[in-house]
């Protein structure tokens, strides 16, 4: 059954602004099944899921036999992301209603987003029985034979949704970003898919863009950058294949020829994170300047301004700027007491004597963010404490706020840290004690990444040994 066509867009608009008003209005939509169908895929095209809910509950009314219409609303489902209602309403269409090949690909669908077990294949195929010219159906199964590795299988399936309609050439190219990449990195399946697909249709570009994100995954940087040129030849007026290409040559360290590529895209398109990129770029070429001017550009952004925050930082530093980073972090922190990432940033460039006071205000902030957990920054905080010997202020502080009852075991693990390095071993396995007694699983981890030598300590030794059966739940490597 088609979906919603923009050629024509101007009819099916018309329909849908006509059931918008009508709704509003309290009218009652008088529409023929197909309109129904037309502009339920107009609401979803447009992301206007509270209209599209609306028709398609009038179109059930009106319509209750009608399969797909039924359908639909396991889709709408599954757009907002709720597969359980989803899976509720596949179940009542796969029991009361005629079955139609959309049931069995949205079956397959829900199934896996809700990572449940399921017959993808033989399901899949059931679809194609019914209708063997599914697209969609054989995309699907072109990944199942991907995730079963049978390239051969796969690629009759992806040549066939090809044949069918072309326009799932593209769906194809995004392969790499799905599900099968972290299972196949290490085998170039991927590789030897796109390979076999270009050798079949070299005039796509996608399928290049495919085969170089392959190549990527695999950290065959050259040849990736020789696929994304052969598409780059079909698709000059891509962005995204000169973005492609810079990552490749950023990954082999060329950061010259990177730039250049960032420095194209940045032309052709307005992203925010290409100002980040090419800052990158000129500062590992050592041009600090030319680094720290698109860093501020890419600051200035604010979807970039965290990540931008760490690089000019960085850029200060590696210039020994350390007076000019401080107080670039001094004001982030002025201007909005709750910047985390300018606080945490700070916090390093600080000498736990010097800087007493202002370490504690620091801590003030952080602790009574509501919005940033106390666990992550204290982990930091007692780190940073232990590598610049600021065991005493590490201790005021983890005092003066062990009470927060979410993190008092994390509070517990952190004094007996400072104790320890501190040389105060009785009273660190006092307050080691407390917190293996405590929480002896989530925050144990912390401890050990400290210093992983804290074990050595015939004391604390003992202790871990009493409790083996508590601190062998948590994340450690150590044997006891």
């Amino acid at each position: 059954m088609s979906h919603y066509d923009d050629s024509e867009d101007d009819d099916i608009r018309e329909l849908a602004q006509q059931f918008k008003s009508d709704l509003e209005a309290g009218r009652q939509s008088f529409l023929g099944r197909d309109d129904y169908e037309d502009i339920i895929h107009y609401f979803f095209d447009m992301l206007m899921m509270d209209y599209a809910e609306q028709a398609i509950l009038r179109a059930v009314a009106a319509y209750p036999e009608d399969t797909y219409l039924q359908l639909l609303q396991v889709k709408y489902h599954s757009m907002m992301m709720d597969y359980n209602a989803a899976q509720k309403k596949l179940d009542f269409v796969e029991k009361n209603l005629e079955p139609i090949p959309d049931l069995y690909v949205e079956k397959v669908l829900v199934y896996q987003a809700l990572n449940q077990p399921v017959d993808a294949i033989g399901i899949l195929n059931k679809a194609l029985a019914m209708d063997e010219r599914y697209p969609e159906a054989h995309m699907l199964l072109a990944e199942e034979y991907l995730a079963d590795q049978n390239v051969d299988k796969a690629v009759v399936h992806a040549m066939r949704a090809i044949q069918i309609d072309p326009t799932f050439v593209d769906d194809l190219g995004a392969i790499n970003i799905d599900f099968l990449y972290p299972k196949f990195q290490q085998n170039g399946l991927l590789v030897k898919f796109f390979k076999r697909m270009t050798e079949e249709y070299p005039m796509y570009p996608s399928l290049w863009s495919g085969l170089g994100l392959a190549y990527m995954n695999s950290s065959a940087f050259d040849r990736a950058i020789e696929a994304f040129q052969f598409q780059m030849s079909l698709d000059d007026d891509d962005f995204i294949v000169h973005i492609n290409i810079a990552d490749a040559y950023f990954s082999k360290k060329d950061y010259e020829n990177a730039v250049q590529h960032y420095l194209i895209a940045n032309e052709k398109t307005d992203m925010p994170s290409l100002d980040l990129y090419i800052g990158r770029c000129y500062y590992y070429m050592g041009d600090y300047d030319t680094a720290m001017s698109f860093f501020i550009l890419a600051q200035n952004r604010e979807e970039m301004f965290s990540m931008a925050t760490d690089d000019i930082v960085r850029t200060f530093k590696v210039q020994g700027k350390f007076d000019e980073a401080r107080a670039f972090l001094r004001n982030l922190v002025k201007e909005n007491p709750q910047n985390m990432v300018a606080l945490e940033e700070l916090l390093p460039l600080l000498n736990p004597k010097r800087d007493s006071e202002e370490i504690k205000d620091l801590c003030f902030m952080a602790f009574h963010n509501e919005d940033y957990p106390t666990y992550s920054f204290l982990h930091n905080f007692v780190t940073y404490c232990c590598d610049n010997e600021g065991y005493d202020i590490g201790i005021e502080i983890c005092t003066e706020y062990m009470d927060d009852p979410d993190s008092h075991a994390t509070f517990m693990y952190s004094l007996a840290a400072l104790y320890l390095k501190k040389g105060h071993v009785q009273r660190a396995c006092e307050y080691l004690e407390q917190a293996l007694l405590e929480d002896p699983d989530s925050a144990y981890s912390d401890f050990e990444e400290i210093d992983p030598n804290f074990a050595d300590v015939p004391d604390v030794s003992i202790l871990l040994e009493r409790y083996a059966g508590y601190a062998g739940k948590g994340d450690t490597s150590m044997e006891y």
